[in-house]
């Protein structure tokens, strides 16, 4: 676990890639918690739909539902920050001085 950590520090310590380590995490872990909700709360198919009424409401389904919901909102977030961030570096450095 410490190499791992020692990697993260020598080789994402500039802002692009601290930027790409976290759009690539939020994205990673959006899919698995939407791949997760589509497999065990909403399969596919008329035993899916079945199913469906069972697991639409419980705890587990909403929780998956929600984490995904939320990191969609982060990951739209993150692109706001990052745009904002662009343009106040390029009026910062290419105003008149």
């Amino acid at each position: 676990m410490t190499k791992i950590l020692n990697y993260v520090k020598s080789n994402f310590n500039n802002p692009i890639s601290m930027f790409g380590l976290i759009v690539s995490f939020t994205v990673l872990l959006h899919w698995s918690t939407v791949q997760l909700y589509a497999k065990y709360c909403a399969p596919w198919g008329f035993f899916g739909l079945m199913q469906t009424f069972i697991t639409l409401g419980s705890p587990m389904c909403q929780f998956a539902n929600t984490v995904q919901y939320e990191l969609g909102k982060h990951y739209i977030a993150i692109w706001i920050g990052a745009g904002t961030a662009c343009i106040t570096w390029l009026l910062n450095n290419f105003q008149k001085k």
